[in-house]
């Protein structure tokens, strides 16, 4: 499996489940807002975005649409890092085409940092939906 990890994200709380699960699989992790790479050559794409006022990040929904045919190809796994977890459903549905929601092998939040607060750990981080998704990636 060779996985590539792409991210968008504002608070840190994004590239640091995005930090984390590079690790994991041992592959690339790229924010958006600074490199689009040639996801060609990987199995398994792993999109991961902070969510603020109900919207996913700008270079992830760009992302999406410019390359949704390619996007179509892979194994997709997608995860939100929002600080409430009651908006969690309501921002898959309005951000995400159900074609892509469909074909997700994995959607979770990871949780998030409140806005406007600068947490010194990560107390924030729902480590179950973390480790779930890992699992399902790994039973790949």
């Amino acid at each position: 499996m060779k996985a590539l990890i792409l991210f968008a994200t504002k608070s840190g709380a994004t590239k640091e489940c995005a930090d984390i699960l590079a690790e994991k699989f041992n592959c690339p992790a790229y924010d958006l807002a600074k490199k689009t790479p040639d996801i060609s050559s990987f199995d398994v794409i792993i999109l991961g975005t902070g969510v603020r006022m109900g919207k996913i990040y700008k270079p992830i929904s760009h992302f999406i649409r410019k390359n949704i045919e390619q996007i179509a190809q892979k194994k997709i796994a997608i995860f939100f890092c929002n600080a409430y977890s009651n908006t969690f459903d309501n921002a898959v549905e309005k951000n995400l085409p159900l074609e892509l929601v469909q074909q997700a092998i994995c959607i979770k939040s990871f949780g998030g940092k409140p806005p406007f607060t600068h947490p010194q750990n990560m107390d924030w981080l729902n480590k179950d939906n973390l480790n779930s998704f890992i699992a399902t990636i790994h039973s790949l």
